[in-house]
C-alpha cells in the first residue's frame, strides 16, 4: 500500500501542530513547505521541508494551506497545478466568505478545495510553539464550496476527526459571524485596551506595578502575529464593524451609569448576569 503524501504549506503554529500530530501515522508522508529559509530551517525539526512549493506539491493526495488568509487563494493557482488529480486541499484561515467568494472562481475548486477553520489558534506563532495536540477536542468549523462532492466533504470530516478535533459543518457568512463577535473583536478590544495603556504609561511609568492578572489575561491576546491579524481585519470587515458598533452602544450604557453612585443595585444585577453567562461557556 503506498503512502499517501500530505503537503503543509505555512509551517508555523497551526501547519506545525498538524505536522506533530500526524507525523506518528505510517500511512502518510509529510512534505512542509515555508516561504523564507529561515522558517523552513526552523520548521525542518518537526516534518520534512521542501525548498520549492513545487517539490512540496508534486503528487501530493493531502494539500494543508496554514498561511495566512491573503495568501489562500494565490495558492490555489499554484496547489492545481502540482497536487494529485483527486487531491483533497484544506485550509485553516479564520476568514469563509471572501475566500469561499474567491475560490469558487476556479471551476475545479469545488471538487477539490474545503474550506475550514479550527478553534485553536493561541496568541504565539512560529513552528517553534507546534504542539501535538492542538486540535484535540477542538472545533473545526468546515465551510464547503457550493456544489462541494459529499464525497469530498466526508473527506474532510475523517481528517479532522484522525487529529482529535471536531468538524462541524457551517455556511461561511455565519462562520464569519460568530468569529467576528467571539475571535476578531475580542482581538481589537484587547489591542485598543494595550494601546490605552501603553500612552498612559508614557505619561506615568509607575502604573506598571499596577498590572495584575486581571490585565494580563484580558489582553492576552493583543500579542498575536500583527500580519495575520490585518490579513483577518480586512477579510472581515464588515462583522467586526457590526458587533463593534453594538459593544460600543453597550459602553454608552455603562458610562451613564457611572455618574450616579446611586446606581449599586443596577450594578450587581448587570455583574450577576454577566458571571452566570460566563460560567456557563
Amino acid at each position: 500500500m503506498s503512502l499517501k503524501k500530505i503537503a503543509i504549506l505555512g509551517v508555523g503554529l497551526l501547519g506545525g501542530s498538524l505536522g506533530l500530530a500526524l507525523r506518528g501515522e505510517k500511512k502518510f508522508k509529510l512534505m512542509g513547505w515555508n516561504h523564507r529559509a529561515s522558517s523552513r530551517k526552523r520548521a525542518a525539526k518537526i516534518l520534512p521541508m521542501a525548498r520549492t512549493i513545487r517539490e512540496a506539491l508534486q503528487g501530493a493526495d493531502i494539500v494543508l494551506i496554514t498561511a495566512h488568509s491573503s495568501q489562500v487563494v494565490p495558492l490555489l493557482s499554484e496547489i492545481s497545478r502540482f497536487a494529485a488529480p483527486d487531491a483533497l486541499i484544506m485550509d485553516v484561515s479564520s476568514v469563509k466568505s471572501e475566500i469561499v467568494n474567491q475560490a469558487s472562481k476556479f471551476s475545479w475548486a469545488p471538487y477539490h478545495f474545503v474550506p475550514c477553520h479550527p478553534m485553536a489558534g493561541r496568541e504565539k506563532s512560529g513552528p517553534e510553539s507546534a504542539e501535538g495536540d492542538l486540535y484535540r477536542g477542538k472545533v473545526v468549523f468546515i465551510s464547503p464550496l457550493p456544489k462541494t462532492p459529499r464525497e469530498l466533504l466526508g473527506r474532510a470530516v475523517s481528517f479532522w476527526r484522525r487529529v482529535g478535533a471536531q468538524p462541524v459543518v457551517l455556511p461561511p457568512d455565519r462562520h464569519d459571524e460568530f468569529v467576528a463577535l467571539t475571535s476578531h473583536l475580542p482581538h481589537l478590544l484587547a489591542s485598543a485596551l494595550v494601546d490605552l495603556y501603553g500612552d498612559y504609561q508614557k505619561k506615568d511609568p509607575r502604573v506598571q506595578r499596577a498590572l495584575g492578572t486581571g490585565f494580563r489575561d484580558s489582553t492576552r491576546v493583543a500579542a498575536g502575529n500583527p500580519d495575520m491579524w490585518a490579513d483577518i481585519l480586512g477579510m472581515n470587515g464588515g462583522p467586526i464593524a457590526h458587533f463593534l458598533s453594538r459593544y460600543r452602544g453597550r459602553l454608552l450604557e455603562l458610562e451613564k451609569r457611572l455618574g450616579n453612585k446611586k446606581n449599586g443595585g443596577q450594578w450587581r444585577r448587570y455583574f450577576a448576569k454577566v458571571k452566570k453567562i460566563r460560567k456557563d461557556l
